[in-house]
């Protein structure tokens, strides 16, 4: 869950769920004559849609508070007050995909696993938690799955020619860009907020950026001109400007006695929808 200033009397709550929603409509954008769209498309879609939907095992009920008594935010710190849950959700949702799409469950696994060990020890940060031995037992377990459903996924009439090396990994960073970005959205109101000290840099953390095959990556970098409108250069969507939503919950500015009194609150509150833009220019 994104918890964050809203106004001064309240905060505003973006769930994991909609923000992974946000992500897969980048991911259906994605590509222009400077930018190849991902293939096997519906699978790096479906991915990028569904790659936080695990948190919905907690966030169906959002109990936990930070050590503040505010809603947790997910740079709180999730794996420190949900423990094996985050853990095991994240496992659950590569699960449950896997029976629709195995080429996106793989993408999901190693999106989970990217997440605990420093993107494959290419980025510093998150940092490497693969010193927990809980961690390490997650990241083993998905790796084996990954590495299995490769094999399997090389011998598919209907994917085999999607499972080189290369593209697999490109994949990958696909999958990253559209976390990056879509957290970038939604992880801060207005747009052109700068209370955010987490999270998603104005070049996305310098993430490698994939555009066409047998080109180099690029970094993307995010103006926002406005409250509601970024510019991103260089601009990768197929139309442009590209309006974007997500739905959001509104409660009070306030430290809560507990996760009942918070519940209160989260159950009742006002629902809004946060429009932006992205745009070339």
């Amino acid at each position: 869950m994104m918890a964050y200033p809203y106004d001064d009397a309240r905060i505003i709550l973006a769930l994991q769920i909609d923000h992974s929603r946000v992500a897969g409509y980048f991911a259906a954008h994605w590509g222009n004559r400077h930018f190849d769209r991902p293939e096997p498309y519906s699978s790096v879609v479906l991915a990028a849609t569904e790659h936080d939907i695990g948190w919905w095992e907690w966030e169906m009920k959002p109990s936990t508070l930070n050590d503040k008594g505010f809603p947790l935010d997910y740079h709180d710190g999730s794996f420190k007050y949900l423990g094996q849950l985050r853990l095991d959700f994240y496992k659950n949702s590569v699960d449950r995909v896997l029976t629709r799409d195995p080429y996106s469950a793989m993408l999901m696994a190693m999106h989970g696993v990217a997440l605990m060990n420093a993107g494959y020890g290419k980025y510093s940060y998150p940092p490497d938690r693969t010193g927990d031995p809980r961690v390490k037992a997650y990241v083993d377990h998905q790796e084996e799955l990954r590495l299995k459903l490769l094999e399997q996924l090389r011998q598919s009439e209907q994917f085999k020619q999607h499972c080189s090396d290369e593209q697999i990994w490109t994949n990958y960073e696909y999958m990253e860009v559209f976390d990056q970005l879509a957290q970038f959205v939604c992880n801060r109101y207005p747009l052109n907020s700068k209370a955010r000290k987490l999270g998603p840099t104005d070049s996305l953390n310098d993430v490698d950026v994939p555009t066409k095959h047998g080109q180099p990556a690029v970094k993307i970098n995010i103006d926002t001109v406005g409250e509601n409108k970024a510019v991103l250069r260089p601009y990768p969507f197929d139309i442009d400007p590209l309006p974007v939503s997500f739905a959001a919950r509104l409660v009070p500015n306030r430290a809560y006695k507990d996760g009942e009194d918070f519940l209160g609150e989260f159950y009742r509150a006002e629902r809004i929808t946060v429009n932006h833009t992205l745009a070339s220019a």
